[in-house]
């Protein structure tokens, strides 16, 4: 039964624009990742944390203007769960991050990719079913009104 919800929410055509959107993010991401800690010489944990920030800037933009179409004017609140939902995000793809690089091995690079692949599908529920409905109805704390 929550293989079938999982696959619902994943069917939805928001999330074909959510993966676009995400993947233009994610190339300011990674190319910013790059400049810093190459040519800047920034700790590539300090460089991800950085570059993410201003990937998720642009991917919230993107996604409530052009993906989700939203007209909320909450923009703050929306915008600190936006915060919330892609901070537990970086949190993961840090985790991830590292343990590739300093566990396994992995080229940073290569390591962030694969911690973006990890990271998406928590991205967009999040996104999905709490950040871009705040406008739609007041939050009520209760966590089984996202998850229906």
């Amino acid at each position: 039964m929550a293989g079938g919800k999982i696959l619902a929410v994943l069917n939805r055509q928001k999330i074909t624009g959510f993966f676009l959107i995400g993947c233009f993010s994610t190339l300011i991401d990674i190319g910013l990742l790059y400049i810093f800690t190459e040519y800047f010489g920034i700790w590539y944990i300090y460089s991800a944390t950085i570059s993410y920030s201003c990937g998720m800037v642009v991917n919230f933009l993107l996604n409530k203007y052009l993906n989700f179409q939203d007209t909320s004017r909450n923009y703050l609140r929306q915008f600190f769960c936006f915060i919330f939902v892609s901070m537990s995000s970086l949190a993961l793809t840090l985790g991830v991050l590292y343990l590739a690089v300093e566990i396994c091995s992995i080229n940073y690079l290569l390591g962030k990719i694969l911690a973006v692949i990890i990271a998406f599908f928590w991205n967009y529920f999040g996104q999905s079913r709490i950040t871009f409905h705040v406008g739609a109805r007041e939050i009520s704390g209760d966590i089984r009104e996202y998850v229906k």
